[in-house]
């Protein structure tokens, strides 16, 4: 089974979010999404989203996150699949360092999410409604 997890990282200082635009290579090229990966074999859950931050951004966990929040878990139909997502509460804004796996990044405000976005993301904030979850994580900093 391939699991992946991934976060919704919002910056205290301005309480935006940072989203990843995926390379144009990859699956779902140009959507917008989540940060995150597939969880290695020597890894947990935890290991594998703190380490694909890091890469994915340049962050440093130590200093710049304050908080990690559970968000959802979607599991596939035929149990192959399952992604584990996050909010993840850091310091303040930042440039991030990008890697191969991005195309670009975008700082958004909760109320306006740009297109196309991936289709997990979508469907854990809209489908599954955690865009309530993330506007009162935001609303309580």
């Amino acid at each position: 089974m391939l699991k992946a997890a991934g976060a919704c990282i919002i910056a205290k200082d301005t309480k935006r979010i940072i989203l990843q635009q995926r390379d144009k290579l990859g699956s779902h090229p140009r959507n917008w999404g989540f940060w995150g990966g597939k969880v290695e074999d020597n890894e947990n859950i935890s290991q594998a989203l703190l380490r694909e931050v890091c890469e994915e951004l340049g962050l440093d966990i130590k200093k710049d996150v304050r908080k990690i929040y559970p968000l959802d878990q979607y599991h596939s139909r035929n149990k192959d699949f399952s992604y584990y997502s996050f909010v993840i509460v850091i310091k303040k804004e930042f440039i991030p360092t990008l890697n191969h796996e991005s195309g670009g990044y975008a700082w958004i405000e909760h109320e306006y999410f740009p297109k196309p976005l991936h289709p997990g993301t979508r469907r854990t904030l809209f489908k599954k409604n955690k865009l309530k979850v993330i506007r009162d994580i935001i609303s309580s900093l």
